[in-house]
C-alpha cells in the first residue's frame, strides 16, 4: 500500500503541475491542436489531450478498481461523480456529433478518475501539500508566461498563427482573441480560462508556500506569500476576465470568513479587502489595462439563451457532451460567433446531456461546498482545508459564467481537489481495506482491457492529429500530399467531421468536387447541425454540376441551421434568383464550368 500511495501521490502532483502548462485546450476542439514536431516543442508547447487521457486512464485505473475500495469511504459526496459520469454515457449513444461526445465522455471520465484516486490516496496533509506544490509550482510558470505575453510575447503568438492556424476552421473567438492583448498562457488562446485556473490554484498555491515556509524568518515568508499573491492577482487582472475579478473575490471572502473569527473584525477585514480590490480594478481599468465593454456579456447573453432553448427542445438527454457548437447556430440570435461552449457550465451540462445530468453536476458542487466548510470544523486551521474550500467556491461561482469544466488545464486541478476534500473528511465510519491480493486476476484482466483500447483509441487520435497537422504544412507546397494526409486523418478518425471537411476543402482546391462532396456529406453524417458543412457540400455541388436540386437544398439547410449569417441567406438568394432566370429551369440548366 505504501508503494502503492507513493506512486498515487507522485501522479496526481505531476498531473497537477503538467494540466495547466501542456493541457490548456478545451476537450471540444482538441481535433485543432497540434502535435509537437520535435524536443524543443514538446518542451515549450502544448500537447494534445489525448496524451493526459492516456496517462490518467492506464496509470489510475487499477489504483481504484477495487468494490472493497470504492465502498469502504462512501458518503454522498463520494458517489456523485459516478452518478455525474453515468448520466453522460446515455447522452453519447445519441449525441448529435459522436466524435465530440465520445471525446468528452472519457475526459469526464479522467475527471472522475482522479476525483476517486485522491479521495483514498490523499489522506493527510502532507499528501495533499505535494500535490499544492506541484500546482503551485505550474502556477508561478504560468504566471511568467501570462507577463511575457502581456509585454511583447502575444506579437509572436500572432504571427505563428498566422503562418500555420487555418483561420477558415480555427473558431472564431480564438482568433478573436489572437488580436487583443489579453494573455493566456497555454490556455489555448482563452483568457478566461486563465482567470478560472488562477482562481482555482490561488488558495492552494499560497497554502503550500504557507506550509513549506513555517520554519522561515518571517522576514521571508511573509513577503514571499505577498509577492506570489500579488503576482496571481496581477496576472487575473491581465486577463481582463470580469467573471474571473468576481469568482477571485469570493475566493478571498470565503478564506477570510474561515479564518478570521466572526464580529467586527471580520466585518472590517472582507470590506477592506472588497475595497482594495476596487481600487486596483478601477486603476486598471483607468490605466487601460482593464476593458468593461458589453460586448462580451452581450455574446454571452446570447449563448446562455441558446442554451436554454437547446434545452427546452431536448430536456431529458439534450444533444450530447461537448456538443452546443454544433448545434448553437440554429438557436442563435445576434450575430455572434458560432462559439463552441456556452461560458456556463450549469447550462451547458443541461443542454448537452440532459435534465438529469445537470440535476446531478449542480448537486455535486453544492454537497462539495457545503462539506468544504464542514471539514474547516474538523481540521480548524489547517491551511489545505482552508485552500480546498476558498478554491471550490471561486471554482463553481466561475462556473457559471465561463466553461472551466471542459478545460483539462483548469478541471483536473478542480476534480483533485475535490477528491482531496472527501479523503481528507472524517467520515462516522470507515471500512477497513485489506492490501489487495496480488491474484485478482479479473480486476488486472479488466485494468488491461480499458487500457489497451484507451491506447488504441486516443493513439489514434494522436495520430489522426498528426497527419491532420501535415495536411496543412503541406498546403502550399505539396497539395496533393496534403489531399493525401487529410485523407488519413479522416481514416484514421472516420467520425471527426472536422477531418473529413479539411479532407474536402483540400478537394476542391485541386478541383475534385466529387471527392469533395463524399467527404462534406461525411463530415454531415457526423454533425449534421454543422451549417458551414451543408454549404460546403452546395458549394461542391454547384461547382461540379451548377445550381441543381441537391445544391439548392444544402443552401436552404445552412440557412435553417444559421440562420443569423448573411453570407449564408445571400448565396441563397444569388441561387435561388440564379434558377428563376434560367430559361431551362432548374433540373434542365448546363452545368457550371470548371
Amino acid at each position: 500500500m505504501k508503494t502503492f500511495g507513493r506512486w498515487t501521490i507522485a501522479c496526481l502532483a505531476a498531473l497537477a503541475f503538467f494540466a495547466p502548462l501542456k493541457f490548456g485546450a478545451p476537450v471540444v476542439t482538441q481535433a485543432l491542436m497540434f502535435v509537437p514536431g520535435d524536443a524543443l516543442e514538446w518542451i515549450l508547447e502544448p500537447w494534445p489531450n489525448q496524451i493526459a487521457f492516456v496517462f490518467i486512464l492506464v496509470s489510475l485505473l487499477w489504483l481504484v478498481l477495487d468494490a472493497e475500495r470504492l465502498t469502504a469511504r462512501v458518503d454522498f459526496l463520494f458517489l456523485l461523480p459516478l452518478l455525474f459520469l453515468l448520466t453522460q454515457a446515455a447522452p453519447t449513444l445519441g449525441s448529435i456529433n459522436r466524435q465530440v461526445s465520445l471525446d468528452t465522455l472519457v475526459y469526464f471520465a479522467c475527471c472522475v478518475l482522479l476525483f476517486y484516486t485522491a479521495a483514498w490516496y490523499v489522506r493527510d496533509g502532507a499528501n495533499a501539500a505535494a500535490i499544492f506544490g506541484g500546482l503551485g509550482l505550474a502556477t508561478m510558470l504560468v504566471c511568467v508566461a501570462a507577463l511575457r505575453q502581456y509585454f511583447g510575447g502575444l506579437e509572436e503568438t500572432r504571427q505563428f498563427a498566422a503562418a500555420y492556424v487555418d483561420t477558415t476552421q480555427a473558431p472564431k473567438d480564438f482568433l478573436l482573441r489572437l488580436t487583443s492583448n489579453r494573455p493566456f498562457a497555454w490556455f489555448g488562446g482563452y483568457p478566461n480560462a486563465l482567470a478560472g485556473f488562477l482562481v482555482i490554484a490561488f488558495a492552494p498555491t499560497l497554502a503550500w508556500i504557507s506550509v513549506r515556509g513555517r520554519g522561515w524568518d518571517p522576514r521571508v515568508r511573509r513577503p514571499t506569500l505577498a509577492l506570489a499573491g500579488c503576482l496571481m492577482g496581477f496576472c487575473l487582472i491581465l486577463t481582463g476576465s470580469r467573471g474571473g475579478y468576481v469568482a477571485f473575490a469570493v475566493t478571498i471572502v470565503t478564506a477570510l470568513l474561515v479564518v478570521i473569527p466572526s464580529g467586527a473584525r471580520r466585518t472590517l477585514t472582507i470590506g477592506a479587502a472588497l475595497c482594495l480590490l476596487g481600487v486596483i480594478l478601477f486603476i486598471a481599468h483607468r490605466s487601460g489595462m482593464v476593458s468593461t465593454g458589453t460586448t462580451s456579456m452581450s455574446a454571452r447573453t446570447d449563448y446562455w439563451r441558446g442554451a436554454v432553448s437547446i434545452a427546452r427542445d431536448h430536456p431529458w438527454l439534450g444533444t450530447g457532451p461537448g456538443t452546443f457548437g454544433s448545434i448553437y447556430p440554429k438557436y442563435k440570435t445576434a450575430q455572434t460567433e458560432e462559439a463552441q461552449l456556452v461560458h456556463n457550465n450549469y447550462l451547458q451540462m443541461w443542454s448537452d446531456s440532459g435534465l438529469a445530468a445537470f440535476v446531478v453536476f449542480g448537486l455535486m458542487w453544492v454537497v462539495a461546498i457545503k462539506d468544504s466548510f464542514k471539514l474547516i470544523g474538523q481540521r480548524r486551521d489547517d491551511a489545505a482545508a482552508i485552500a480546498i474550500c476558498a478554491s471550490l467556491t471561486g471554482w463553481v461561482v466561475h462556473g457559471f459564467v465561463d466553461f472551466d469544466l471542459y478545460v483539462p488545464g483548469v478541471a483536473f486541478p478542480a476534480f483533485i481537489l475535490l477528491g482531496i476534500l472527501q479523503g481528507l473528511k472524517e467520515l462516522p465510519a470507515v471500512t477497513p481495506v485489506a492490501e489487495r491480493s496480488r491474484g485478482h486476476r479479473l480486476i488486472g484482466t479488466l485494468c488491461v482491457a480499458v487500457a489497451g483500447v484507451v491506447i488504441w483509441m486516443e493513439g489514434t487520435s494522436v495520430l489522426a492529429t498528426y497527419r491532420h497537422d501535415q495536411a496543412y504544412a503541406m498546403l502550399h507546397t505539396n497539395p496533393q500530399g496534403a489531399l493525401d494526409a487529410a485523407r488519413q486523418a479522416a481514416r484514421l478518425a472516420p467520425f471527426n467531421a472536422l477531418y473529413q471537411s479539411t479532407a474536402g476543402d483540400l478537394a476542391v482546391r485541386l478541383r475534385y468536387f466529387d471527392d469533395a462532396a463524399e467527404h462534406y456529406r461525411a463530415a454531415i453524417d457526423d454533425d449534421p447541425y454543422r451549417a458551414s458543412y451543408h454549404w460546403r457540400l452546395a458549394r461542391a455541388e454547384v461547382a461540379a454540376r451548377g445550381p441543381d436540386t441537391a445544391a439548392l437544398q444544402q443552401l436552404r439547410l445552412a440557412v435553417s441551421l444559421n440562420p443569423t449569417s448573411e453570407r449564408y441567406s445571400q448565396e441563397l438568394a444569388e441561387a435561388e434568383e440564379s434558377v428563376r432566370q434560367s430559361s431551362g429551369g432548374l433540373l434542365q440548366s448546363s452545368p457550371a464550368k470548371e
